[in-house]
């Protein structure tokens, strides 16, 4: 995840009446922001308000009316930040980095009313920062409610470090966002975009042809979503989404319900080269497997780079009377 310039000073504020400054969500667009504000409570409990359109720009609500599980995963995601820089004053310079990303769903997730929902979200965070102040790594549990109702829950492992180690770690030639937007591969044909519940051809992150059991990963830098400002890296959110797509892709039109989706993030995927999404363990699992005993169908989906693997999911789908929280 990429910050920008500045972090000022964010209070505590249970008034959840508007949303926090977008440097906290480490966002550029004020209308991607979806907190509203935060609380601790504890040694190391909080409380984080956020606010769900009626109908998001990318994370849209389905044909029952019904939100997309992928806003409650974005809402997780930017908690990290939030917490990171207004609980435990990490400069605004340092970046944060992803070990894993955990989600569970209910199904269906949230219908939508005549009025955005209001969320709130309870963490319990580990791993506090070292004696001398810096903040290494956290771990974080979340549970994600809306009146009453959980929605769902979340667990995450995430790092935070100084300009300079992440100067090592991604080498001088990676440290630019803009040349490494510039530099970005043109992304291939997309996959019809019914067959991976979207609606339009620039929101499909997959691409129309396979290649043995694997398709190109489809990296639109020009989305505002998905690269709402310049990166150097392919984020996070677009291979959660990718992972989804082949869940989708492999449900062959069912309708179903995303229950489940644990990621782990072992190495950067760049900008200026091919990726690949790959269900494993091959071509003949191309489809989701049989319902366990709980009613949840499971795929595994693996994004490699330079023919190494950079990012694996588990995404698990329901069918409209699977299982719930």
């Amino acid at each position: 995840m990429t910050v920008t310039p500045a972090v000022p000073d964010l209070p505590e504020s249970t008034a959840y009446s508007s949303p926090v400054p977008r440097e906290f969500v480490h966002k550029a667009a004020h209308t991607e922001v979806l907190l509203t504000g935060w609380r601790q409570y504890g040694e190391s409990e909080f409380e984080v308000g956020a606010q769900w359109p009626r109908d998001h720009g990318f994370w849209r609500t389905d044909r029952d009316g019904v939100q997309d599980p992928m806003l409650l995963v974005e809402t997780t995601r930017q908690a990290l930040p939030l917490l990171s820089h207004a609980a435990y004053g990490v400069p605004a310079e340092h970046q944060l980095i992803w070990d894993h990303h955990n989600c569970a769903f209910s199904a269906p997730l949230l219908r939508v009313s005549d009025r955005p929902a209001e969320v709130i979200l309870h963490l319990s965070a580990s791993h506090p920062p070292l004696p001398s102040g810096r903040l290494r790594k956290l771990s974080l549990k979340m549970t994600v409610i809306s009146e009453g109702r959980t929605l769902g829950t979340a667990s995450t492992v995430f790092s935070a470090h100084t300009p300079e180690v992440y100067a090592r770690l991604r080498g001088p030639r990676m440290t630019d966002p803009s040349a490494a937007m510039a530099s970005a591969v043109q992304p291939p044909a997309a996959v019809a975009p019914a067959l991976v519940g979207r609606e339009s051809e620039r929101e499909v992150v997959l691409a129309a042809a396979g290649d043995g059991g694997r398709r190109q990963l489809r990296v639109p830098t020009s989305s505002p979503w998905l690269f709402d400002h310049p990166v150097d890296h392919v984020p996070g959110m677009l291979l959660m989404e990718a992972a989804r797509q082949c869940g989708q892709l492999a449900a062959s039109g069912r309708q179903s319900h995303l229950v489940r989706l644990e990621a782990e993030f072992e190495r950067y995927v760049d900008l200026d080269a091919p990726s690949w999404a790959e269900v494993s363990p091959g071509p003949s699992s191309d489809r989701l497997a049989s319902p366990g005993p709980d009613g949840e169908s499971t795929l595994t989906v693996s994004v490699t780079q330079h023919g190494k693997r950079a990012f694996t999911a588990v995404v698990g789908f329901a069918s409209e009377s699977g299982p719930g929280l």
